[in-house]
């Protein structure tokens, strides 16, 4: 129901017609179809509903970064809808916000690095479409599958290599490079997807028996100083354990008192200091700098004297 109810148009307008065939072709099982004509639909009239069926006929067919980058694009879309709007739509935001999620760590990514020396002379294409200098070097997800790199040199020389990525798979390719250990060398930077580290996160119970230590202290501090104020009474008023005024005995046995309550305190006080200290330093941080794990990095120099792979496992 959720891919397959279409938003509401005024009569059969192209869009519709698009979408209503593309819908026919998704449930025939012809995704390939299918997204091209969800995707036509799409471009004439952009409605949110249609990009969510867009997306999950791209996840159907196997194209996860599609499917992941659709499936964004309409989640921003109905965080701008009006709030009756955004009602309407919260079933596929939910399912949106899964799928993406299930998606993202399953991406194969692709790098592509033009030797400085020819990329201003030079052209990359990736899949048919011109890679901008600002994209080259970055590390972008990219479809499960074949892709095809044409590379243009400065003398109008044309190289195409096919690279195909599997899934959570790393693959960089290297062009206009004088010989492989300099494309080699040019790749190492990017070979693998690091994640930036983050601020770890402490954990609450270093806050909470921290918190009881101060306390403790505080509380046993008090105690004593009452104690000893007690204590002068008794020294003034009291022999031993005989105590000539009533004041110097109710001072003895308050001394009593304020002084286990000050030795139970720091007690409690040093335990729960000592704690938040243990806690702290041997609480893992949750979230590190890290390597996101994939079945491998490879590279690919492309250049007109150099054509090869190589690998790191």
């Amino acid at each position: 129901m959720l891919l397959l109810s279409g938003a509401a148009h005024a009569e059969s307008s192209p869009a519709q017609a698009a979408y209503e065939r593309g819908v026919d072709a998704f449930r025939a099982g012809d995704f390939s179809s299918a997204c091209r004509l969800l995707a036509e639909s799409y471009r004439i009239e952009p409605l949110p509903g249609v990009l969510f069926t867009w997306a999950t006929c791209e996840l159907r067919a196997g194209r996860l970064a599609s499917a992941a980058a659709h499936y964004e694009g309409f989640l921003k879309a109905v965080a701008k809808l009006p709030a009756s709007e955004r009602a309407a739509q919260e079933e596929r935001r939910r399912s949106a916000e899964h799928e993406r999620a299930q998606i993202l760590p399953e991406l194969p990514y692709l790098t592509v690095v033009v030797s400085a020396s020819v990329q201003q002379n030079s052209s990359v294409l990736r899949d048919g479409v011109p890679l901008p200098p600002s994209a080259q070097g970055l590390e972008v997800p990219v479809d499960p599958g074949e892709h095809v790199i044409v590379f243009v040199a400065p003398d109008g020389a044309r190289t195409e290599q096919r690279v195909v990525l599997a899934k959570r798979e790393h693959k960089t390719v290297v062009l206009g490079f004088a010989n492989a250990r300099e494309a080699e060398r040019a790749a190492a930077p990017t070979s693998r997807n690091a994640l930036p580290p983050v601020e770890r996160e402490t954990s609450p119970w270093v806050y909470v028996t921290g918190g009881v230590g101060v306390a403790g202290i505080l509380t046993g501090s008090i105690a004593g100083l009452m104690a000893l104020r007690d204590k002068s009474i008794v020294d003034g008023d009291c022999n031993g354990p005989a105590c000539t005024t009533q004041r110097g005995k109710d001072a003895a046995d308050a001394a009593k008192t304020e002084a286990t309550v000050s030795t139970v305190g720091f007690g409690v006080g040093v335990a729960g200091l000592v704690s938040s200290v243990i806690i702290y330093l041997v609480d893992t941080p949750r979230t590190e700098a890290r390597t996101t794990q994939s079945k491998g990095v490879s590279v690919v120099a492309i250049s007109p004297t150099v054509l090869g792979l190589a690998g790191a496992f």
